[in-house]
């Protein structure tokens, strides 16, 4: 069950930008193939120019890039004390509702978080009929009052017990070249498919989990005083992907 969250008079505008490594470094990882350009026959080629995780594998008929992202499970400090892996598959529609503006961009409307404090969660799209996603993250605020009933784990690197700082929300457009995994205890939106109506985006998901709802998934709603729904959009602006919500 969602945990709703009054923003008040908050207003929240923020630009999509491209899926990077270096812009989504703070909140988890970008996988894909750092070098699609490269052909496994011409491995020894480009030898010193591929990055340093690149081995030739396979009896020479692949290359291997290692350690590209860590599924990280704490759920040994969770009350229930254990976490098992698991794999899903999320069969993503594109999302209807946003809407056009005059500058030619659409609109998407946040008015859910969530994370998984005990887990990260990585999302691997499958070949389907949409071809782009957005992924909408937050850091988290210091701990309050507010959250004091939600467990989260200890430790270096952690977001903490707060709830998302969305004063500092970020908002990026990945391919369905691109992977990623969300770090544990990071607030991300929901899946969101960009796409023409119809359409869907498959993904196969690889986390931890235990079953108690609390330890896996922690959601808030937002709520503006005063309106129908929150004021917090992200602009997708429209460049090389086709986006239609």
């Amino acid at each position: 069950m969602a945990i709703q969250l009054n923003i008040g008079a908050l207003d929240i505008q923020i630009t999509a930008e491209p899926l990077t490594h270096e812009a989504f470094s703070s909140f988890g990882d970008v996988v894909s193939n750092p070098r699609p350009d490269v052909h496994p026959s011409s491995f020894d080629a480009h030898a010193q120019s591929l990055p340093p995780n690149a081995f030739l594998a396979n009896q020479g008929s692949a290359i291997q890039y290692r350690n590209v992202s860590r599924l990280k499970n704490l759920y040994d400090q969770a009350p229930s004390g254990k976490g098992e892996p698991i794999m899903s598959i999320f069969v993503c529609a594109a999302r209807g509702g946003a809407e056009s503006s005059s500058s030619g961009a659409n609109t998407f409307t946040v008015r859910h978080l969530e994370r998984h404090p005990f887990t990260a969660q990585t999302f691997t799209p499958m070949r389907s009929t949409a071809s782009s996603y957005l992924v909408i993250v937050a850091p988290s605020l210091p701990p309050s009052s507010k959250d004091e009933d939600l467990p989260v784990p200890t430790g270096e690197g952690l977001p903490g017990r707060g709830f998302p700082d969305l004063k500092r929300l970020r908002a990026f457009v990945a391919t369905s070249s691109q992977a990623v995994t969300y770090g544990a205890g990071t607030w991300h939106s929901p899946m969101v498919v960009l796409g023409q109506a119809g359409t869907r985006l498959d993904f196969v998901v690889s986390q931890f989990a235990s079953g108690v709802a609390v330890e896996d998934c922690q959601l808030l709603e937002f709520v503006s005083d005063g309106k129908d729904e929150p004021s917090i959009r992200v602009k997708i602006p429209q460049r090389d992907w086709s986006i239609k919500l």
